[in-house]
């Protein structure tokens, strides 16, 4: 008898070393990765059994064996936890990091629409793009950044959404509505707009529709983040003086058939409100659509007495002036470059 039960012993603490050493091993599988060499998506539908997400994860690629997956969740047992949904997995992935995705429901949703809106973008050039990528019809995405109505529901100070369209990439994972596009849009701008900056705008004496149309021209201005203070400054000094902006961006944005060069009735034209050649003060609207460095500058201009400037010869920059003596020079350095360049077929 007790040679009996001495040999059930040593078979018992056998069998447990064997279970054990499997359990081990089954362990160091799930933790080691393996690479995917091109994406593997599964879609786990609720109901669905163990031994078949098994068999399909093998077969996508994401595990290399559906028995020791199955083993080892089954040993872990939560399955019963697991999120039904569509998961993604590419590069190197671990069975562990399969199941971990799955409990904790790190569903993919697959990007279908991408839309880039830069700095400075109008609301015309992105009714465009909106339409070329099949989101809504042009003329109902015009009607539609126009549309009093929708512009109160987005607490849009203004005629149209120009200038509250916030520069940035934005990605949908459903196709979007002309108006689900824009209400994303409007709504990053109000979510990205500087902390208290209604209020601090208006301490300056501005409202926040006029702190917009500011901000836009200072971008359409300048791209380069330095130079928007000393643009701001300029601009403030001429709205201090009445005096006319001269804002060649804004003059163009008002002309309907612009064709690339400004020409002598463009410049006479009163007719256009947004030739700040001759009238003064801002803008009626935002004439694109600005960054936060833009809307900061409004709030931050320098004080160095800057009331002019023009663009260098190369074109990268600006040269500030506190003088229309020094203006002048710049000026015609600036023309003179210009006649070079032409007359030795350059661009």
């Amino acid at each position: 008898m007790r040679g009996l039960l001495k040999a059930i012993a040593v078979l018992s603490l056998l069998l447990a070393c064997l279970i054990g050493g499997g359990y081990l091993r089954l362990e160091q599988w799930a933790h080691a990765p393996i690479d995917v060499p091109a994406e593997a998506v599964v879609e786990l539908h609720a109901g669905t059994t163990l031994t078949a997400l098994s068999a399909e994860l093998s077969l996508r690629g994401a595990v290399s064996s559906a028995a020791f997956f199955n083993a080892w969740v089954r040993i872990a047992g939560n399955y019963q936890r697991y999120q039904a949904g569509r998961y993604r997995f590419v590069g190197a992935v671990a069975p562990a990091d399969v199941a971990l995705a799955m409990l904790k429901g790190d569903v993919w949703n697959p990007i279908v629409l991408q839309v880039a809106v830069p700095e400075g973008y109008r609301t015309k050039d992105l009714a465009e793009r909106l339409a070329a990528n099949g989101v809504g019809h042009i003329v109902e995405i015009t009607r539609l950044m126009h549309d009093h109505a929708f512009l109160q529901s987005l607490n849009v100070p203004s005629t149209s959404l120009e200038g509250y369209i916030f520069p940035a990439t934005y990605a949908f994972h459903e196709m979007p509505t002309a108006t689900e596009a824009l209400t994303q849009m409007v709504k990053t701008f109000w979510q990205s707009l500087p902390k208290n900056y209604e209020n601090s705008v208006a301490g300056m004496g501005l409202s926040l529709g006029q702190a917009v149309t500011f901000a836009s021209l200072i971008e359409l201005e300048t791209r380069l983040d330095d130079e928007k203070p000393l643009i701001s400054e300029v601009i403030w000094r001429r709205l201090k003086d009445k005096a006319p902006l001269a804002i060649d961006a804004a003059l163009i944005y008002g002309i309907p058939d612009y064709q690339g060069v400004i020409r002598s009735v463009h410049l006479v034209d009163a007719k256009n409100p947004y030739n700040t050649r001759i009238h003064v003060g801002l803008p009626p609207t935002p004439i694109g659509s600005p960054s936060v460095k833009s809307l900061e500058a409004v709030l931050h201009p320098t004080n160095f007495g800057y009331y002019y400037y023009v663009l260098v010869p190369d074109g990268s920059r600006h040269h500030f002036s506190k003088t229309l003596q020094e203006h002048n020079l710049n000026v015609k350095k600036l023309v003179n470059a210009s006649k070079h360049t032409k007359k030795s077929g350059g661009n």
